[in-house]
């Protein structure tokens, strides 16, 4: 993360520790021969403990400010949003038999599935219970907000599930997806942000179409990355969308481009029961041939300068140049 953004990290995983602790000591303090489930808080603390960009949090922060709002009193809703982003990525990791995140174990395979499906759930509760804490007048509009992402990225994921047994997904489609799953949780951060920081409905509209474009350029970049990306750095295996069978941006653009019998071997080869790493140089190798590696690249400068440009509304240009700067940093991430 950028030294910029240094100062709301270091605010958010504070919050972060203070509040997981505060919320799972039970189990090591009990009280009237009491029992607590130390397998539901080890796997949960293992979880929350792994790190993470922050992203989303970080967006509630500065949303609130670009409206002249306290960051103190959006500081409890920033951790709920980044508490309900790793109970996707426990359920998430279960149903893609994942076996790395953020270069660890992922919980189903360190414990087993149930102990990640109950974390998975703890973790929406207790994104919950800190939303409530939230310092606003408007409560209501912020815990609606924050309800509509998790039903928009549950569908979000159905979709990316779907799409992975489906031979006729387009880019279109794919984008459909990618707003529910990705984008949502990036616009309802920001969203909830500005709602706390008491900003007009016109300005709710901007930063919510600032977000939403971020957000798409955010899972191409993901999908981009799952094939160039230092595989130490990025915290998980490369190719791992291609194992997957995922209908990501990569795969569909060559599908537009490919004809003919080029076209049926590479639909053939990756949508085959392979997982070794011969498919995925092979896929790679490809992709870099047809140019759509520099297709998405161009798609996510596209979608960026989108979102910048609703920014304008912003008056506080200190504030409208970090979320310029937040937008330029994703644009360039390596993991």
């Amino acid at each position: 993360m950028e030294t910029s953004f240094t100062k709301y990290r270091e605010l958010i995983d504070k919050q972060l520790t203070d509040f997981l602790e505060d919320e799972t000591k039970r189990s090591r303090y009990c009280k009237d021969n009491q029992k607590y489930p130390y397998t539901l808080f080890d796997p949960l603390n293992y979880i929350m403990s792994g790190g993470g960009k922050r992203v989303r949090p970080i967006l509630v922060l500065l949303s609130c400010e670009a409206f002249g709002g306290n960051i103190d009193n959006a500081i409890d809703a920033a951790i709920a949003v980044e508490i309900l982003h790793n109970f996707t990525l426990v359920h998430d990791d279960i149903m893609d038999n994942a076996n790395t995140r953020r270069g660890k174990q992922t919980i189903h395979k360190k414990w087993d599935v149930n102990a990640a499906i109950l974390v998975g759930d703890e973790l929406i509760g207790l994104s919950y219970r800190s939303l409530l804490r939230a310092k606003t007048s408007n409560i209501t509009g912020v815990l609606q907000a924050f309800t509509d992402g998790v039903i928009e990225v549950c569908e979000g994921q159905a979709l990316d599930k779907e799409f992975e047994l489906s031979t006729d997904v387009a880019i279109d489609d794919y984008k459909i997806m990618i707003r529910k799953k990705t984008a949502e949780l990036l616009r309802t951060s920001s969203v909830m942000g500005a709602i706390i920081g008491n900003a007009d409905k016109a300005g709710i509209e901007a930063i919510s179409n600032y977000s939403e474009n971020i957000g798409l350029a955010f899972q191409i970049q993901d999908d981009l990355l799952d094939v160039i990306a230092d595989e130490g750095e990025f915290g998980k295996k490369i190719g791992g969308d291609i194992l997957e069978r995922k209908k990501t941006f990569l795969y569909l653009k060559a599908l537009e481009i490919l004809t003919g019998k080029q076209r049926d071997d590479f639909m053939y080869l990756y949508n085959t029961n392979d997982g070794s790493e011969s498919k995925i140089k092979k896929i790679i190798s490809l992709y870099n041939d047809i140019c759509v590696i520099g297709s998405a690249k161009d798609e996510i400068a596209g979608y960026t300068e989108e979102a910048n440009r609703n920014l304008d509304c912003i008056k506080n240009e200190n504030a409208k140049q970090l979320l310029e700067s937040f937008s330029g940093m994703l644009l360039n991430r390596s993991y």
